[in-house]
């Protein structure tokens, strides 16, 4: 009875997660070669002109353990760390949206082999708060990943 009249402070209780963000695609290669394509050459299919932190003369690797990002004038942004890579099969990488900091996510591509020598290719984004600026980043990214893996569909030779 000793609480019935204080003025406890209320326990402080974390947001749900928001939904995670999930998309297919298939290309008409082995996963070993999408995987590849994804990893060795996103610098020819990345969709600089719908997220940048440089702009379209910018240049995309998967540099050993990170995704970077390198300006015209050899100015370097790391969007991503690998968290762990199975060659020919997934990819995990801890994500980050405000670069030097900020809200970090986690994205997951899986290459599963198609009958007839396709793959389909799967990606997650999870780890999303209901907190504003995860809000407005997982909306961003609910328009760029569609956009990414269908440039990403047409560099490995696909059609929708």
């Amino acid at each position: 009875m000793s609480n019935l009249f204080s003025d406890a402070a209320l326990p402080q209780v974390e947001p749900d997660p928001a939904p995670s963000l999930a998309f297919t695609v298939t290309v008409p290669v082995p996963p070993d070669h999408a995987f590849a394509g994804f990893v060795d050459n996103i610098h020819l299919w990345w969709p600089a002109q719908s997220l940048s932190v440089y702009g379209v003369g910018s240049f995309f690797d998967l540099e050993g353990d990170a995704l970077v990002e390198t300006s015209p004038e050899n100015e370097e942004a790391v969007w991503a760390a690998v968290i762990d890579r199975e060659e020919g099969r997934r990819l995990d990488l801890a994500w980050h949206h405000q670069l030097g900091g900020g809200t970090q996510t986690d994205l997951s591509l899986g290459f599963e082999g198609l009958p007839g020598r396709g793959t389909l290719v799967s990606l997650t984004h999870r780890g999303w708060s209901t907190a504003h600026q995860s809000v407005q980043d997982r909306s961003l990214y609910e328009t760029f990943w569609p956009t990414a893996l269908e440039k990403f569909q047409r560099f490995m030779g696909g059609t929708q």
